[in-house]
Parts: structure tokens; C-alpha cells; sequence
């Protein structure tokens, strides 16, 4: 008789073949091995709706339609003309501002996908004016939107907590300095570009009067990270309550200012809804695909494994590294969080390595693998947005690559870029 967990791998095979979502190759996967293993059928029902049951899940939502909101309003395109402004005299500015814009968004929505398209809207015809290719307006784009997730507030970060039963808050403020980090490794990409004349050296005209009246329209957009995450961090109101609060002040904002209609609202509910939907089945599915592994003592064995490998922490962190990155060129980075946290956790608790930074670690690894080809989610969406082929977006994407598993390398055996701030404020 052929063994259970093997058929459940022929069905996810299968099921990955016809391009179903990745919730349905997950959820029907397991569900096989508990039918033919003769478990009871309740069991499916009770390990999904508890895998969901998550208060900290309400901020996810919550989290996305702000972010929505300010695309949809123009207010997102505030914080590009200010950062063009602060950026405009030195070499390649609109490539910085570009970086520097994607970081300020970080702090209002957490999601890259949201990030990447609105902003590769709003460059593509700024930047292609300027000289630049749309290509690399895709690429640069992609790869400055990585530190969404990474930034507080964060989505993934909110995942993994749900997942690995970890403090939200730690981990949110553990994200600040890597993110920063990025996208500093990511500036001296362009400087290094810009010197070698593969982009435009640009350098703009200065107008005070104009730089204070933008700086003044982007004040009410730059208060809301501070707000979310000085709140969240003071204990003034839960994550929960934060998500809340940047919702309501992002709709209030947009609302006062007259640039949100009710059809734009009702539009990017739906689209928020729709999204929340499929995490929700994935976070249900990899509840009883978490289940089956422990049933089969995966988790066990993995850890039994590396450990046999080496129980240098040191050398456990590249072994982990190289498998984050690999499943992160394939697989989006929820489904390869809900698959691998309850594989992997068990392993860095063994080698005593900090779940917080393992947690920052595992974040940084899935967002790189997000604009690295095959797959490269972002640069894809990003290449879709500009207009250009997939494949011309690749060739401009690969500095930005380098320079991120370079500031990957720094994250990874410096624990005290992501440790420094947590520890600080316990």
C-alpha cells in the first residue's frame, strides 16, 4: 500500500500542475491523508476554523484598506514629490526618491504587492521623462517595495506571530533597522549605477517656496506611521486598535481633503475583502498541514537533520538561509510561512537562536525571493504596471538583488540590528 504522506504530495503535485490557488493545494493535500489514514472528517473542519481564530488577525484587514485608501486618494503621491524634493540635488534623485518613497509607505500599509503597482504607476511616466527605462523603473521599483512586510506595520510580521506564537510588537519594532538597512544598501546600488552612467546622473532645479508648501501637504501623510507604531509600541493601543486607528485616519484624511469617493471605497473594500479571504484559507489550510506534519513527526526529523549537519548556530543560519531564499523564488511569502514556521521553529529553539531575529530573518529571505525570477512576484507585477516584458525587468533587478542579500548577510550574523530596539524599549 502506497504511504499516506506520499499520496499527499502526488496531490499537491498534481493540483500545483493545473495552477490551483495555493490554499486549495495545501487544504486538499492534507485533507487526503486524513481521509485515507481514517482520522476523523471533523478533524479538517476543527484544525482549519482554529488555525483562524486569531483575534491579531483583525489588524490585517484593517492594515490593507489603509493602505488602499491612501493610493487610491493621490495621498501616496505626496510622499513621492517630497522625497523628490529632499532628493532632488543629488546624483540620480528621482532613482533615490523612488527608494525613499517606497520606505515611507512601508509605514502605512505593510503590504509590497500594494506598494509595488501604485507606485510603478505613479514613476513609470516621472521617471521615463527623466531618461530612465521602464524596465528599470520596474525593477528599482520591486525592490525598494521588500520593505513593506519588513517596516512596521507589517502583515507578515503579523503572520508569524499568529504562527509562532510570538510578541507582534517585538517583532514590528525588530523590523525597523533591517528595513532601513535595505534600503541604504539599495541607495549605494543607484549611486553606484548612476557612476557608472547606467542611469541618468539626474540632477534637479531647487525651489524653496514649492519644497515648503509640498513638505506641508505631506506632514498629515507622515504622522501616520508615527502615530501607529509610537501608539503600538507605548502600549497607548493594541495592534488591533493601531490598524483601526490608521484606517479611520486614512479615510478621515482622504475624506477632508475631498479626494476619495464613496465608489473608490467601496471598490478597494471589495479588493481588501477578496484578499483577506484567500490569507484566511491559508492561514486554515497550514493549520491542518501542520497538523499532518507532526503527525508525521517532520518537524522532528527536519531538526534531527540539520542538527546532525551542524549545531553551529552560524552554520544552521546559511543552511536556513539557502532554503528560505530557494522556496522564496517559487512560492509567495504567506504560503511559504504558513508551510515552513511550524517546520523550522523547532530547529532555531534547538540551536538557541533568537526567534525574533529568525522571525526578521525568515521576513528578509521570502521578500528577496519576491523579486527574484522564476517567479518574482513583485517584479512581475511591477513589469505589468510599466508596460515592459518580464524578462528585460530581470536584467535591471539583479544590483538591487545583490545589494539586498548583502544587507541579508549583515541582518543575519549581526543579531543586534534586529534585537537593538526591542531590547531597548523592554
Amino acid at each position: 500500500m502506497i504511504d499516506p504522506f506520499i499520496i499527499l504530495i502526488g496531490v499537491a503535485f498534481v493540483l500545483l500542475v493545473v495552477g490551483a490557488p495555493m490554499w486549495c493545494v495545501i487544504g486538499l493535500s492534507a485533507t487526503s491523508y486524513i481521509v485515507i489514514e481514517g482520522f476523523p472528517l471533523n478533524l479538517i473542519v476543527q484544525r482549519i476554523f482554529n488555525n483562524m481564530d486569531s483575534f491579531l488577525l483583525l489588524a490585517v484587514p484593517m492594515f490593507m484598506l489603509a493602505g488602499e485608501v491612501m493610493n487610491v486618494s493621490g495621498l501616496t503621491a505626496r510622499l513621492l514629490d517630497l522625497a523628490n524634493i529632499l532628493l532632488q540635488k543629488v546624483k540620480a534623485g528621482l532613482a533615490m526618491a523612488n527608494l525613499v518613497t517606497n520606505m515611507l509607505m512601508a509605514g502605512i500599509s505593510g503590504s509590497a504587492l500594494a506598494d509595488a503597482s501604485a507606485l510603478t504607476a505613479l514613476m513609470t511616466p516621472k521617471m521615463k521623462q527623466e531618461g530612465y527605462q521602464p524596465a528599470f523603473v520596474a525593477a528599482i521599483t520591486a525592490a525598494g517595495s521588500i520593505v513593506g512586510p519588513i517596516i512596521p506595520p507589517s502583515i507578515t510580521f503579523i503572520l508569524f506571530s499568529v504562527l509562532s506564537d510570538i510578541s507582534v510588537i517585538d517583532l514590528f519594532m525588530a523590523g525597523i533597522l533591517p528595513g532601513l538597512l535595505i534600503i541604504a544598501c539599495q541607495m549605494v546600488t543607484v549611486q553606484w549605477l548612476a557612476k557608472k552612467g547606467r542611469i541618468p546622473g539626474y540632477k534637479g532645479a531647487g525651489n524653496k517656496r514649492k519644497s515648503r508648501n509640498i513638505l506641508w501637504r505631506a506632514i498629515p501623510v507622515l504622522i501616520l506611521p508615527v502615530v501607529i507604531v509610537g501608539g503600538i509600541r507605548s502600549g497607548v493601543f493594541t495592534p488591533i486598535e493601531g490598524a483601526a486607528v490608521a484606517l479611520g485616519y486614512s479615510v478621515l484624511l482622504a475624506g477632508v481633503l475631498r479626494q476619495l469617493k464613496l465608489g473608490q471605497l467601496l471598490d478597494v473594500s471589495w479588493h481588501v475583502a477578496r484578499g483577506m479571504g484567500e490569507i484566511l484559507l491559508m492561514i486554515g489550510a497550514a493549520g491542518l498541514l501542520a497538523w499532518v506534519l507532526v503527525a508525521e513527526q517532520i518537524p522532528a526529523a527536519v531538526t534531527e537533520l540539520m542538527l546532525g549537519v551542524s549545531t553551529s548556530g552560524a552554520v544552521l543560519l546559511v543552511v536556513i538561509n539557502l532554503l528560505l531564499l530557494i522556496i522564496g523564488m517559487v512560492i509567495d511569502n504567506f504560503a511559504a510561512m504558513v508551510i515552513l514556521v511550524p517546520i523550522l521553529m523547532p530547529v532555531v529553539q534547538e540551536a538557541g537562536i533568537d526567534p525574533i531575529h529568525f522571525g526578521v530573518i525568515m521576513n528578509v529571505n521570502l521578500m528577496i525571493g519576491a523579486i527574484t525570477p522564476p517567479v518574482g512576484l513583485c517584479l512581475f507585477v511591477t513589469s505589468r504596471v510599466a508596460g515592459v516584458p518580464f524578462e528585460h525587468s530581470i536584467k535591471e533587478v539583479v544590483p538591487f538583488i545583490v545589494s539586498s542579500l548583502c544587507a541579508l548577510g549583515i541582518i543575519t550574523y549581526v543579531p543586534s540590528i534586529s534585537l537593538f530596539i526591542p531590547n531597548l524599549f523592554k
